[in-house]
């Protein structure tokens, strides 16, 4: 609670002009380029971001921060870069805990137990169709809101309530039958670490509840994982997701494994993905991703394969 107290009257300071603390502020980037091919299809993706980011220590121990960036990519639905954004979210952090506002606001819980993809989003543009049948999750998946995350005895939790619509003036706006709620509970128990997740969009009427749980083995780690997202607004089956991963250093190199299994009604298949990833230098990497679907999810089943090059600064 003494959290909850010091991090709202942070946030007074900061809406009512209480704080005259100097801000920090940092520019990033990353970008890269990648060739994916498959079913007789190739393509070259290329982009970039650069993002600024602010932050100011108020000096009651509260950080508060927010950023932005701008981004160009080849291909809209696979940003090699950070996406672009103009300060849509503002950030108070204290020792454990945080909260945020504003109109990018993940739902928390979403996305938890889907687990086995382990290849970057590049390959998913070869030619094969690479939509997991499987694989659900919420159409909504952030927009207006608030999140608040923090520990509690060992365990870190993360609850989010969003507000999905705005009005013509660009400001967010409620409806009780237009909203979306989550949580994660992320939990140590011996050698490994269990994480729970539930989430519900009544814009959408749907909801989803997954599990995962990771541990080091033989020098790497592994991730089991499990998921199911229900439907029952727009008459679509049910679907369920089944994960596993391993990944590892081998001569240097990062490797990582990853099976899904998936269901939709009557409706299956799997996929298995291998990603290899070297450094060639301070923020600089070559990657390889190799990807083979099978069932209700591709067409025609098939591998598709991607190599690129990413980069950080």
């Amino acid at each position: 609670m003494r959290k909850i107290s010091l991090l709202t009257s942070a946030i007074a300071a900061v809406l009512f002009g209480a704080s005259s603390a100097k801000a920090d502020v940092s520019v990033s980037g990353s970008g890269g380029m990648a060739i994916a091919s498959g079913n007789d299809t190739t393509q070259l993706i290329n982009g970039a971001a650069v993002v600024f980011a602010l932050s100011s220590d108020l000096g009651n121990g509260v950080v508060v921060s927010t950023s932005s960036s701008l981004s160009m990519d080849s291909n809209d639905s696979v940003a090699i870069g950070a996406g672009a954004g103009g300060f849509k979210n503002l950030d108070f952090a204290m020792g454990g805990a945080s909260i945020s506002f504003g109109s990018d606001i993940d739902i928390a819980g979403d996305g938890v137990g889907e687990v086995g993809g382990v290849a970057t989003d590049h390959v998913d543009n070869a030619g094969y169709n690479t939509a997991f049948t499987g694989m659900g999750g919420l159409t909504q998946e952030d927009g207006y809101g608030v999140s608040f995350t923090s520990d509690f005895g060992g365990a870190t939790v993360t609850a989010s309530y969003l507000l999905e619509t705005e009005n013509s003036n660009n400001v967010a706006q409620t409806d009780q039958t237009d909203t979306a709620a989550g949580v994660t509970v992320s939990i140590p128990v011996g050698a490994m670490s269990i994480t729970l997740g539930a989430s519900t969009d009544d814009k959408n009427n749907q909801s989803q509840s997954g599990g995962e749980v990771s541990m080091a083995l033989a020098g790497g780690s592994i991730t089991a994982g499990m998921a199911a997202t229900t439907d029952s607004d727009s008459g679509a089956a049910d679907t369920e997701t089944y994960g596993l991963e391993y990944s590892t250093s081998v001569g240097g190199a990062s490797v990582a494994v990853g099976y899904t299994n998936g269901k939709s009604g009557s409706s299956k298949s799997q996929r298995t993905e291998v990603n290899v990833s070297q450094s060639i230098g301070t923020g600089a990497s070559i990657f390889l991703d190799i990807q083979n679907g099978t069932g209700g999810g591709t067409t025609s089943g098939g591998t598709n394969i991607a190599v690129g090059t990413t980069f950080t600064f």
